[in-house]
């Protein structure tokens, strides 16, 4: 698998929420720049340039090793398609839209997997963001 790049903040990437709700549709639709359990990156550096912030780069292998999820970009598609095709009318509008969202920026999602449900709710967010800087260099 390629690198995949991210555009962030100077000072790191932003943390994930491991209390948010998991829907990959309204990561993609809803909550750009909102903390999610997901970390949306990109096959194509080129294709996130409108975002604000530095370029990152990302090794998915390293994920994988460390036993998070990473959805690649075909698979993405491949359950956006999925949702476009079994769903009610509202739904199949909002999930068309993240289908075509996640098309153009190429993007791939990270679903953090550590293992904070015994940790204080508070220190859960510093946890991740803490955690999370070792996968992603400065390009």
């Amino acid at each position: 698998m390629n690198l995949h790049y991210r555009n962030d903040n100077p000072k790191g990437i932003t943390a994930p929420n491991p209390d948010a709700e998991r829907n990959k549709v309204a990561h993609i639709t809803k909550h750009r720049g909102m903390k999610t359990p997901y970390t949306s990156v990109s096959e194509d550096k080129n294709c996130i340039q409108h975002f604000d912030g530095v370029t990152y780069q990302t090794d998915p292998q390293h994920i994988i090793s460390d036993n998070h999820e990473f959805v690649s970009h075909p698979d993405l598609l491949s359950e956006l398609q999925e949702l476009v095709r079994t769903s009610k009318r509202a739904d199949k509008i909002v999930a068309s839209r993240a289908f075509m969202l996640a098309q153009r920026a190429k993007e791939a999602l990270i679903d953090w997997q550590f293992g904070v449900s015994s940790m204080d709710r508070k220190s859960r967010v510093t946890f991740c963001y803490n955690n999370i800087q070792k996968y992603f260099q400065r390009v």
